[in-house]
């Protein structure tokens, strides 16, 4: 479908309308329109307005020979740039990518007045800022957007990664520790291995040793055994993140065994 013949064929030959080649291909009429603006094709002939840009020769030399953008040439002449990007289109010249265009070319070779040196060295000394390096504690000059990113600044990544590293925090897990093991075996054999959530009738031995009040909010009640309970892996799951909707269910299920 994305042919140009094809399409040329059925707009200017067969004078077929833009919603007509829509039933025809299966595709939007707003499709066709951007395919038809796409390969410059169009039924009416651009006017000639005595421009300069209306030269078809100029305009290959200044596209082609000079490797300027459409958007360049329509800055230079004062126009959209639509206008010129119609044109070529129109006379066939193949449309470059942004990554085929030298956008460096127009300027490469030229030489600069001294007032024009010093405004761009003016331009780029304001865009830097002295900062002292938040590792090594070196002065060095960085971009003001990199500055503006991140109260502490650093030289390069090396010295981020080794901040990082001298400054890292080790969680400590007490699930390891000898206190954490004793509590859970006491709890295991007070509930008999097996789960006590209300209305849980699993005989499953996957099983694990549950803090009734959290222990990061209660580090106190951490290794008491009344703050424990033995629960199924999937009743535990059930908790996570809702430890409080179930402490008054929990804590009634423990003074019932104590009692």
């Amino acid at each position: 479908m994305n042919n140009y013949e094809y399409l040329h064929d059925l707009y200017i030959n067969k004078n077929k309308s833009a919603l007509e080649i829509s039933i025809l291909t299966g595709k939007t009429r707003n499709q066709i329109k951007r395919l038809l603006r796409k390969y410059g094709i169009r039924k009416t002939v651009i006017k000639n307005s005595g421009k300069i840009y209306d030269d078809i020769v100029w305009l290959k030399t200044q596209y082609i020979e000079y490797q300027k953008g459409y958007t360049q040439i329509a800055d230079e002449c004062g126009v959209s740039y639509s206008v010129i990007l119609d044109r070529l289109r129109y006379h066939g010249i193949p449309i470059r990518n942004h990554h085929g265009i030298d956008k460096g070319k127009p300027n490469r070779g030229k030489k600069r007045t001294k007032e024009t040196i010093d405004k761009i060295k003016a331009s780029r000394i304001k865009k830097r800022v002295k900062i002292r390096c938040f590792y090594c504690n070196q002065l060095k000059e960085i971009r003001f957007s990199s500055y503006k990113k991140s109260q502490n600044n650093f030289c390069n990544q090396t010295c981020y990664r080794n901040y990082l590293f001298d400054n890292r925090k080790e969680t400590i897990d007490i699930t390891d520790s000898a206190d954490y093991k004793e509590w859970r075996l006491k709890v295991y054999k007070r509930d008999g291995y097996r789960c006590k959530m209300p209305l849980c009738n699993s005989d499953t031995r996957d099983i694990a040793a549950h803090h009734i009040f959290p222990k990061k909010t209660f580090p106190e009640k951490m290794f008491e055994i009344s703050n424990g309970i033995t629960l199924c892996r999937k009743c535990h799951e059930k908790t996570y993140g809702k430890e409080k909707d179930y402490i008054n269910c929990l804590v009634r299920v423990v003074q019932k065994m104590s009692d």
